[in-house]
């Protein structure tokens, strides 16, 4: 079984500077050191309108979670996604995409 220690799989945070939410996904994206992409949606209009497809609105702060099988899941709200990021630390990759 694969043991996942620092990432469960290829991630990107879609979210602005200003967002106070983003800030402290951000923060805590660092304190974690977890390997995600930032994607900020008010500088690049093409991740904008990735969120808005995938994801189905444009509300940020939002994890984009490509999985191993080429499965896409999209977590919003800041607290969502610290709780997903902090349980999938040193977590078995099935058992982390399945939180």
């Amino acid at each position: 079984m694969k043991v996942q220690q620092r990432q469960t799989s290829k991630m990107a945070l879609y979210h602005y500077d200003s967002c106070p939410f983003c800030k402290l996904t951000r923060w805590s994206i660092d304190e974690l050191g977890v390997d995600v992409e930032l994607r900020n949606i008010q500088l690049q209009q093409k991740h904008c309108t990735d969120l808005q497809m995938g994801g189905g609105k444009t509300q940020v702060p939002c994890l984009r979670i490509d999985d191993e099988n080429g499965g896409t899941r999209w977590l919003y709200e800041s607290e969502d996604i610290i709780n997903y990021l902090k349980s999938t630390q040193h977590q078995p990759i099935s058992e982390a995409l399945s939180a």
